[in-house]
């Protein structure tokens, strides 16, 4: 919606086959995940990278990644196979990320917190997240 409260249309460029990625709203901000994290530059109408994120893993393919606003940070939470269980069960991992918009073109991502949330069965589907702030 624009300032003068008119519907304007998408372009390809947000053609992303949105049910296969993870994406969020953050502090304003279109976020999304599909093997590096990119944020929405409106003025250019372009995908960036988002800079920094020392700390967090690389994901395993098989990983279900989904993203949350936070109380305008990012929750990053994601499933993988707990070897010691012989692959029988998967820990959901969490991780709290602060962005920083540093010039028009930069976004930089600091990891503030990360840690395994729950352990659940092999089977578990990750299917989406919701966050709720208070």
């Amino acid at each position: 919606k624009t300032r003068d409260r008119r519907w304007e249309r998408v372009g390809w460029e947000m053609d992303l086959g949105w049910p296969w990625f993870s994406y969020s709203v953050v502090a304003n901000m279109l976020y999304y995940y599909d093997d590096v994290f990119k944020w929405y530059d409106t003025k250019v109408r372009v995908w960036r990278n988002v800079k920094g994120l020392e700390g967090l893993p690389k994901f395993a393919g098989y990983s279900c990644v989904k993203l949350a606003d936070y109380g305008g940070k990012m929750a990053v939470l994601w499933d993988k196979y707990l070897p010691s269980s012989g692959y029988k069960k998967k820990t959901i991992c969490c991780a709290v990320v602060s962005l920083e918009r540093r010039n028009s073109e930069e976004v930089w991502g600091k990891v503030e917190w990360l840690d395994v949330v729950l352990t659940v069965p092999e089977s578990y589907e990750f299917v989406s997240v919701l966050a709720a702030t208070v």
